[in-house]
């Protein structure tokens, strides 16, 4: 397995967040924990791959993603 921790700016509340996450699952990886500071309006998304090419290929479509500027 190979684990990524995503952080992401401009999370105001669990939907922000939740974006984010429907986002990364789409490219392929597993949220498996998530954290939010609403306050500082960050927030943070582990994320798993089966191996180094499965967290390539996310990488290559999250790009793509709307997402990805907030990251």
């Amino acid at each position: 397995m190979v684990m990524v921790h995503l952080r992401f700016r401009e999370c105001e509340h669990n939907g922000d967040l939740d974006h984010y996450a429907r986002d990364v699952v789409k490219c392929g990886g597993e949220v498996i924990y998530r954290e939010l500071d609403a306050l500082h309006e960050k927030g943070l998304l582990s994320v798993e791959f089966d191996n180094e090419a499965k967290r390539e290929e996310f990488w290559r479509k999250f790009r793509q993603t709307d997402s990805y500027s907030f990251c």
